[in-house]
């Protein structure tokens, strides 16, 4: 059984229309599909089971990721910035092994994590806007 590593994995953010590599990124979260579904539940209905339909919709969910934070570098600032005028962009995640998985999405912001025994952190959230693109 082969394992993907992980260290060479790029998250990428849309900076004047350009996938750009976001710079000292510790992890990425997501993104996690859901697809939608009905209660399908009766008053005289025997079964201790709740019965659910699929609707035929889904939820592209959220991709949250973590980040040593460094408001020098341009690729950081220019993600703060989407926090305060959020607007639908593009993103990606490549894997080590170079499969692509691409998304859009509105960037939700970042919340500065600050430790005593650690670097100055940030946890970060882009909320999709549709379903990601997987490799075929």
């Amino acid at each position: 059984m082969a394992f993907l590593k992980s260290k060479g994995t790029l998250l990428k953010h849309e900076v004047a229309t350009v996938l750009t590599t976001l710079a000292q990124v510790i992890s990425i979260d997501g993104p996690g599909p859901e697809p939608e579904e009905t209660e399908f539940d009766y008053l005289d209905n025997a079964n201790a089971a709740i019965p659910y339909e699929p609707t035929g919709r889904v939820e592209g969910g959220d991709v949250s990721f973590e980040m040593f934070l460094d408001t020098a570098l341009a690729g950081h600032r220019t993600l703060l910035a989407k926090g305060i005028t959020p607007d639908k962009e593009d993103y990606s995640i490549t894997f080590a092994n170079s499969n692509v998985w691409t998304f859009e999405g509105i960037f939700k912001g970042c919340r500065p994590t600050v430790d005593l025994a650690s670097g100055v952190k940030a946890s970060c959230s882009i909320k999709l806007t549709g379903i990601p693109t997987y490799p075929a």
